[in-house]
């Protein structure tokens, strides 16, 4: 193991977890009661709050991420300690600037990880997952390098992962090599391309559905055209 990883992600397995059964903004949706079971996310839905309010300073906050199969979070930072816990799937976790395959560690379901305050790290669903979070307001997102997203409606640009992107002229040479709705097969199956992020300089990754309507991501290279 890593062991600067290591000092920093402390990793505690549960003996028995019970469940049952993505680049968006934390949704205000506080606890209707002192108990809020796991329940499946709505389609497109990535951000639930779950008790306190994410976006105020010094305010305790819980909220769930879900994120689909393959799912890249890029680096980035947050102004205090993150608090992680695994509730459903598989996530990965990794600290520095650079995102890194090599550099993720794997959190099972009922794992927990500690990043400190702004501490950069990057992350990855490894299946479709969902992981609960908690500390101290405000829970912002900053990108180490901002992002280009593709849509339906056009280029988007990103600095933050708690703001929209705004639109852009800009299409950088490098990003967008597959366009949307182009056909391809990745290591989840077969699928339709239906948006896509891209970090300059990094990675682009796609995300495609299914004809099953199932969602998953993967990086341009790891795709091929049928």
């Amino acid at each position: 193991m890593n062991k600067s990883i290591g000092g920093l992600i402390i990793l505690v397995l549960s003996m028995a977890v019970s469940v049952s059964p993505q680049q968006s903004h934390v949704a205000d949706q506080p606890a209707q009661s002192d108990v809020v079971p796991l329940k499946a996310f709505a389609r497109d839905q990535r951000f639930e709050t779950v008790s306190g309010d994410p976006t105020k300073p010094g305010a305790i906050y819980v909220i769930r991420i879900h994120s689909e199969a393959g799912f890249i979070t890029m680096p980035h930072t947050h102004p205090e300690d993150e608090h992680i816990v695994v509730v459903k799937g598989t996530w990965s976790l990794g600290m520095g600037d650079r995102f890194s395959r090599d550099g993720l560690q794997t959190m099972e379901l009922g794992s927990y990880g500690l990043v400190p305050k702004k501490m950069t790290h990057f992350g990855q669903a490894k299946t479709d997952n969902v992981i609960h979070v908690y500390g101290i307001g405000p829970f912002t997102t900053h990108w180490v390098i901002p992002m280009y997203e593709l849509t339906g409606k056009g280029v988007l640009y990103e600095t933050s992962g708690n703001q929209p992107g705004v639109p852009t002229s800009i299409n950088p040479p490098d990003c967008f090599r597959l366009k949307l709705g182009a056909h391809v097969r990745g290591s989840y199956g077969d699928g339709i391309v239906i948006g896509a992020q891209c970090t300059p300089g990094e990675l682009t990754q796609y995300r495609i559905e299914k004809a099953d309507g199932e969602r998953f991501w993967a990086q341009g290279e790891e795709l091929k055209i049928l």
